[in-house]
């Protein structure tokens, strides 16, 4: 008997979430440091409002810097 794999749908990150990156220089200094990458390459990925802002590290970055919870972060 095959065992059934749980697909979760990819959550998308709310427009406010990539203002607040391009607004707030610690928060996007923050993420920069907690993914390893460039502070210009975080604001492309905000400008963009690429998916790879949905890093681990980045979401967690923002949850620590602004308090929110996923509720807040992602789009239901």
């Amino acid at each position: 008997m095959k065992t059934q794999t749980n697909i979760l749908k990819p959550r998308k990150i709310k427009g406010e979430v990539f203002r607040m990156i391009l607004d707030d220089y610690t928060l996007l200094k923050k993420i920069a440091e907690e993914t390893g990458n460039r502070e210009s390459t975080v604001t492309t990925w905000a400008y963009r409002e690429s998916d790879k802002v949905s890093n681990y590290f980045a979401v967690n970055a923002i949850k620590k810097h602004t308090g929110w919870k996923d509720k807040q972060i992602f789009q239901s």
